[in-house]
């Protein structure tokens, strides 16, 4: 009941005590008025409402192509979002209201408000928006809210329906040029592993875009309803391992260290996928290795901010002799023994520096402690990411002298 509903009712109980007092037959006329009126509003927006249903589309734009392909769209790519509403009844419904949050737009865009005027019978209504990708994750599902406070907005009727959205949006990466150090070394250690290149099978799991088709296990596919892919025993890692921690954070929104490291890894993993080759994501409660395109980044993907262990906890899990980009907060100065330590296991550490995510640091310092100590520093600040990107990839290039700080 709204406001003006309960102004009403009172109006209801007002007019019945003075014409019950006053014993006057236009009031008790005037005040069953009142109560018919009430009833109407109270059942008019609950038949509004009976026999709705609604879905949603969610329609992507081209995602990549060759090994980079995707079945989801990036951070700041726009899709459209199509809702169709069904009536199932006999007669039409009017002024019906759509309200729903849409998880994965940019927070200040994300409420949706729509007025349906009328919907005629046994028909259906179907309307569209454009939503920006805000920010990656999985969003396994929104709700949208119809309600009605037809015809004089005495009471509301609300249904909530929760639709399945099963969107990935994956993190944001850039391209990078060949790197003649990092294949050198990648030839060293042999071809990299990807499902299926191995010699002994020992599962499958779900297809994911961009996924050799020669490998789908026909029988797994009939069994679940949805196509498998054969994966096998990894005879050896990834031709690069990048490393991070995300148990903690600094900055704000999605403008933080752990997207920051997100996207450089994202951009890695497309680097070595160009290349035909898997890489290592050394971060959360559980590493990935030797990992090809599509399931690296759906891993990124749906790495949950905050979980996971520290970079010295990390450590073990580094392969001895590997190439391996670190990416580190500045604010996070005690991370300073762990690269020492991993520089002297590896065959060569870079390590991204990022910096402007907290008052409280010290980049010159940083970066001084890990001079001569072969470990090339590629420091990159906020809003910058793709220039520091783009020094990574010289730095790489360049990787004879390993002791130059990128400035």
């Amino acid at each position: 009941m709204t406001k003006a509903g309960v102004a009403f009712t009172i109006a209801g109980v007002l007019g019945y005590f003075v014409a019950s007092q006053t014993q006057i037959g236009w009031l008790y006329l005037f005040d069953a008025v009142i109560w018919g009126v009430l009833l109407l509003s109270a059942f008019v927006p609950w038949y509004s409402l009976r026999s709705l249903s609604v879905d949603r589309q969610v329609l992507l734009p081209r995602i990549g192509s060759g090994n980079l392909s995707l079945d989801g769209p990036l951070e700041d790519d726009t899709v459209e979002v199509r809702l169709r509403v069904t009536s199932h009844g006999r007669f039409s419904r009017y002024f019906v209201s759509l309200l729903e949050e849409c998880p994965f737009d940019r927070p200040e865009e994300r409420r949706k408000a729509f007025f349906l005027t009328r919907l005629p019978p046994r028909g259906t209504t179907a309307f569209s928006y454009t939503a920006d990708c805000y920010q990656r994750g999985y969003y396994a599902s929104a709700d949208v809210i119809l309600s009605s406070s037809a015809p004089l907005g005495l009471f509301r009727k609300r249904r909530n329906f929760s639709l399945p959205l099963r969107l990935t949006v994956y993190p944001r990466y850039f391209l990078m040029d060949s790197l003649p150090f990092a294949v050198e070394s990648w030839a060293e250690q042999g071809p990299a592993v990807r499902s299926g290149a191995a010699s002994e099978f020992y599962g499958s799991r779900q297809y994911h875009s961009g996924d050799p088709l020669r490998h789908i296990h026909w029988r797994n596919t009939a069994r679940i309803g949805q196509f498998m892919i054969k994966e096998f025993e990894q005879a050896g890692q990834g031709s690069v391992s990048v490393i991070f921690a995300a148990s903690r954070v600094f900055g704000d929104g999605r403008e933080t260290t752990l997207e920051y490291s997100l996207r450089v890894a994202a951009s890695l993993a497309g680097l070595c996928a160009a290349s035909g080759r898997g890489i290592d994501i050394i971060t959360g409660a559980e590493p990935l290795h030797n990992a090809g395109w599509s399931e690296a980044m759906h891993y990124l993907a749906r790495l949950e901010t905050g979980t996971g262990k520290t970079l010295p906890e990390l450590l073990p899990a580094v392969e001895p002799g590997k190439t391996v980009v670190a990416v580190v907060p500045v604010a996070d100065p005690d991370s300073i023994p762990a690269l020492e330590s991993l520089a002297r296991r590896v065959g060569g550490l870079f390590v991204v520096l990022l910096e402007g995510f907290s008052p409280e640091e010290d980049a010159d310092a940083f970066t001084s402690r890990l001079q001569g100590r072969n470990i090339a520093v590629v420091r990159g600040s906020l809003h910058s990411l793709e220039d520091a990107i783009r020094k990574l990839s010289e730095s790489l290039a360049s990787a004879a002298n390993t002791s130059m700080v990128v400035p």
